[in-house]
């Protein structure tokens, strides 16, 4: 199990960092292209709009194994011992459930756009991987249809359920260490101690400065 969730932290780090990367790259080179060269690409927006929705639910199950979530503690911090376990647990059942309604919810979703066959409006597949295709078979395994070319919806948002799967995985893993006292809950990110450490940092630097200005003058 650790060497499996160790493999999947990994993958996950990389690809997030790769989605950020073409996202800042796409953006980037829109914004070249329309201030430089006064043009732009349609498909950049809506492939763009994609990858952001692909980095916030792949990035959900990775800011639970980080402690990157928000989440109100003042009543659990309290607690120790049995009733925070028990707290703890109760809660992650709760995210259990929230994810199994996402998972039903995705899949019933995703099974009617596959039905339908719903192209995306401006993202196409390249024309070398459409002209080695099979009309019948594309359609009927992928619901691609080789005359639009076009990539189909159910396959850019399948990341609602890849998300909530991997989300769900992260959960179940927290509500097995909390079982086996190798944790005590969720890790929450504390915006206040952040902003209170990044004060102090501000503060020092600014000390810093003043000192070697003290220093020139003298």
């Amino acid at each position: 199990m650790t060497v499996i969730s160790r493999l999947f932290g990994y993958f996950e780090e990389g690809f997030l960092n790769l989605l950020i990367t073409m996202m800042t790259l796409l953006v980037f080179g829109e914004v070249i292209a329309r201030f430089f060269f006064n043009t732009g690409f349609l498909w950049i927006q809506e492939l763009t709009l994609t990858l952001c929705g692909w980095f916030v639910l792949f990035g959900m199950s990775y800011g639970v194994k980080v402690g990157a979530h928000i989440g109100v503690d003042a009543f659990v911090s309290k607690l120790s011992g049995k009733p925070q376990k028990i707290v703890a647990i109760f809660a992650c059942l709760c995210c259990l459930v929230y994810c199994g309604l996402f998972l039903k919810g995705a899949w019933e979703y995703l099974s009617q756009m596959y039905q339908i066959g719903i192209p995306m409006e401006d993202i196409d597949f390249p024309a070398w991987l459409i002209h080695q295709l099979d009309p019948d078979d594309a359609w009927e395994t992928w619901r691609i249809d080789v005359e639009d070319g076009a990539v189909p919806i159910w396959l850019s948002q399948s990341i609602l359920l890849i998300g909530f799967s991997m989300l769900t995985w992260r959960f179940i893993e927290l509500f097995i260490a909390i079982l086996k006292n190798q944790a005590v809950g969720f890790q929450l990110a504390d915006e206040a101690k952040d902003s209170m450490h990044l004060i102090d940092e501000a503060a020092k630097s600014i000390s810093s400065e003043q000192k070697e200005n003290d220093k020139d003058t003298k």
